[in-house]
C-alpha cells in the first residue's frame, strides 16, 4: 500500500513539477498564443497534481478510519466484551480482508480464547500482508517462546529490530531466549549491548536499564545499577523519568541520603506526583522527628491519587506507630465504608483494635476480612490473637478447616504443623514437617522445628537437622540455640558452649537462650558465669513463669 505523504513532501513534489514545466517567455509576449501546447501541458500537470493531492487525502482518511476501527475493538477487549469485539472484527475482515492490523485483532481474540494455534495463523496472515507489522511479529515471537521454539523466537525478534532498532519488546524476547540458552551473564552482555544501541532514545534506554536492574538485583550487584542510573541521569538532566530511576537505584543501594535528595528534586518539578510524595514519606518515616512532614506528604499524595486506598492504609500504619488511635480509627472506618465488599477496611479496623490490645474487636474484624478475601497475612493475624488468648485448640480447628479447602496448600500445612507442635501433638506435627521438607529442603524453620520434635522423641536425626539449619542460617540466635542445646544434650559440652555463646550474642533478649547457656556453663564446670546469668534473669524478672522457675532451680543447685 502507498503510504500517504506528509504536507511538506506533497508541497515539494508540487513545486518540482511546476518548475520542470516552466518555459521562457519570448520578447514579443503580446503575440504569445495562450492556447499553445506548452501551456496545455502545464494545465494538465496542475490537474494531475490536484488528483494526486485528492488521492493522498483519501488515503489519509482511509487510514484514520482503520485506526478508529482498531481502537474501538481494543476498547471492547479492554472492557471485557470479547463477543462484541469478535463480531466487529469479523465484519471488518469481511469488508477489508487485506488490512493487516485487523488480523492482529483477530489474533488477540484467539489468545483471549486460549487458542494459540489460531492466533499464530492470524499473526502469520498479518505479516504476509505487511512484512513490517511489528505487533504481529512480536506476537509470533512470544508464541514461539511459549512453545520453547527459541531459535524461531529469536528470528522474529531480529526481524522486529530490523524494522525498528528501538523496539523494547524485541529485546525482551532476546533476553528471554538468551536466559534459557546461555544464562544470566549472557543476558547482562546482551542488555549492555542493547543499552549502547538505544542510548539516544530515552524511553527505550530506560526500559533496557530497568531490565538490567532486574539482572543486577538477581546477581546481588546493585552498585552496577546505581552507576548506570547515575550516568543516565547525567545524560538527561532534570528529566523526571531519569530522576525516578535514579531514586530506585539509590534505594536499592541503601543510599537514603541520596534518595531523599533526588526525591525532593522530583517533587520540586512535579509537586503533585503521588508516587514520589509517597516514596519520600516512606523514606522519612524511618527517621526521627519527621512525623509531621510524613503526614503532610501522605495527605498531599492522597489528594492527588484517584484511588488512595493503599495510601490511606499506609497513613493508618503511621498513625498507629505514633499512637494516634482516634485518627487511625477514623481512616479505617472511612476506608471500610467506601469499600464495603473488600477486606482492606476491616483489616485496618483490626489493626487499630490490635494496636490498642482490644483483642475481641481485632479478631472479629480480621475474621470478617478473611471471610471476604482469604489471605495468609490476615490468617496469621487471627492465629496471633488466638495464641495470645491461649486459644490454641481453636487455632488448630481453624487451620484444619482451611486445609480441608486446599489440601496441598504448603502455607497452611506449615502453620498447622506449628499449631500441632504448640499443642504437643508431635506425631501430627512431624508428619506435616516431613512432608514439607521434601519440597523445601533448605527451609531452616522446618529443619529447626523438626529437630526439636526428633529430640523429644529421641530420634538420632535431630542433631543432623539442627546442624543443617545452623549452617544455612548461622546469624540466627534461635537456630544457633537449637543446635547448641542439642549438642549439650548429646554430651558435646565444649562445642555446645561455643555455639550457645554465639546464640546469646545474636539474640540476648531471649531468656530461654540465656538458660541454655547457663546449663552449658554448668556442664563445663564453670559455675561463676552460670550464676551471674541466673541471678540476672531472676532479678530482672526476665522470661516466662516457667523460665523463672527453671532459673531458680538451677541457681539453688549450685
Amino acid at each position: 500500500m502507498t503510504h500517504p505523504l506528509n504536507p511538506i513532501q506533497s508541497h515539494a513534489i508540487h513545486l518540482a513539477l511546476l518548475l520542470s514545466a516552466a518555459i521562457t517567455v519570448p520578447a514579443n509576449a503580446a503575440s504569445f498564443d495562450i492556447t499553445s501546447d506548452t501551456e496545455s501541458q502545464s494545465l494538465n500537470i496542475m490537474d494531475d497534481l490536484a488528483n494526486f493531492d485528492q488521492q493522498v487525502e483519501q488515503q489519509r482518511q482511509s487510514m484514520e478510519k482503520v485506526k478508529s476501527h482498531y481502537l474501538s475493538v481494543l476498547d471492547l477487549i479492554k472492557n471485557n466484551n470479547p463477543e462484541t469485539a469478535q463480531s466487529k472484527v469479523t465484519a471488518l475482515l469481511e469488508k477489508d480482508p487485506k488490512q493487516s492490523i485487523y488480523h492482529n485483532l483477530q489474533a488477540i481474540l484467539h489468545l483471549i480464547n486460549k487458542d494459540n494455534s489460531a492466533a499464530e495463523q492470524s499473526f502469520v496472515k498479518a505479516v504476509n500482508l505487511n512484512a513490517k507489522n511489528s505487533q504481529a511479529l512480536t506476537g509470533l515471537a512470544k508464541l514461539s517462546l511459549d512453545n520453547k521454539q527459541l531459535d524461531k523466537a529469536k528470528g522474529y525478534a531480529d526481524q522486529i529490530l530490523a524494522i525498528n532498532p528501538y523496539e523494547i519488546k524485541a529485546y525482551q524476547v532476546l533476553a528471554n531466549v538468551t536466559m534459557q540458552q546461555q544464562g544470566l551473564d549472557a543476558v547482562e552482555t546482551l542488555l549492555l549491548e542493547a543499552h549502547t544501541k538505544v542510548k539516544m532514545k530515552l524511553k527505550a534506554d530506560l526500559a533496557i536499564l530497568q531490565a538490567l536492574g532486574k539482572v543486577y538485583i538477581t546477581k546481588k550487584q546493585p552498585e552496577k545499577l546505581l552507576q548506570l542510573a547515575t550516568d543516565f541521569n547525567e545524560r538527561h538532566q532534570d528529566n523526571s523519568a531519569a530522576l525516578s530511576f535514579l531514586t530506585e537505584a539509590q534505594l536499592l543501594n541503601n543510599d537514603e541520603v541520596g534518595a531523599e535528595k533526588t526525591l525532593r528534586q522530583i517533587i520540586v518539578k512535579q509537586p503533585n506526583d503521588a508516587k514520589h510524595l509517597f516514596l519520600l514519606a516512606r523514606l522519612l518515616d524511618q527517621q526521627k522527628n519527621k512525623e509531621t512532614e510524613v503526614l503532610n506528604l501522605l495527605d498531599k499524595a492522597i489528594l492527588n491519587n484517584d484511588n488512595p486506598v493503599l495510601l490511606l492504609s499506609y497513613k493508618t500504619a503511621v498513625l498507629l506507630k505514633q499512637k494516634h488511635y482516634t485518627q487511625a480509627s477514623k481512616i479505617a472506618q472511612q476506608v471500610d465504608e467506601s469499600n464495603p465488599t473488600q477486606s482492606i477496611g476491616k483489616i485496618l479496623k483490626g489493626d487499630v483494635a490490635l494496636a490498642q490490645k482490644k483483642y475481641p474487636d481485632a479478631l472479629l474484624n480480621y475474621q470478617q476480612a478473611y471471610a471476604l478475601t482469604p489471605n495468609i497475612k490476615v490468617l496469621d493475624a487471627i492465629l496471633k490473637i488466638l495464641s495470645q488468648q491461649n486459644k490454641h485448640k481453636q487455632a488448630v480447628s481453624l487451620l484444619e478447616t482451611e486445609l480441608a479447602k486446599a489440601k496441598d496448600n504448603p502455607a497452611v500445612q506449615f502453620r498447622l504443623a506449628v499449631a500441632y507442635q504448640t499443642t504437643e501433638q508431635y506425631d501430627l506435627s512431624k508428619q506435616y514437617y516431613e512432608t514439607l521438607l521434601i519440597q523445601q529442603k533448605d527451609n531452616v524453620i522446618i529443619l529447626n522445628n523438626l529437630a526439636h520434635i526428633y529430640n523429644l522423641q529421641h530420634n538420632p536425626k535431630a542433631i543432623s537437622l539442627a546442624k543443617q539449619a545452623y549452617q544455612l542460617a548461622p546469624k540466627s540466635g534461635a537456630i544457633a540455640d537449637t543446635y547448641g542445646y542439642l549438642l549439650l544434650k548429646q554430651g558435646n559440652k565444649q562445642d555446645s558452649l561455643k555455639i550457645l555463646k554465639q546464640a546469646v550474642e545474636l539474640d540476648p533478649r531471649l531468656a530461654e537462650i540465656q538458660l541454655h547457656l547457663a546449663e552449658s556453663y554448668l556442664a563445663n564446670e564453670n559455675k561463676e558465669p552460670a550464676k551471674n546469668i541466673l541471678e540476672k534473669l531472676i532479678n530482672n524478672q526476665t522470661g516466662t513463669a516457667i523460665e523463672q522457675k527453671k532459673a531458680q532451680q538451677l541457681l539453688e543447685s549450685l
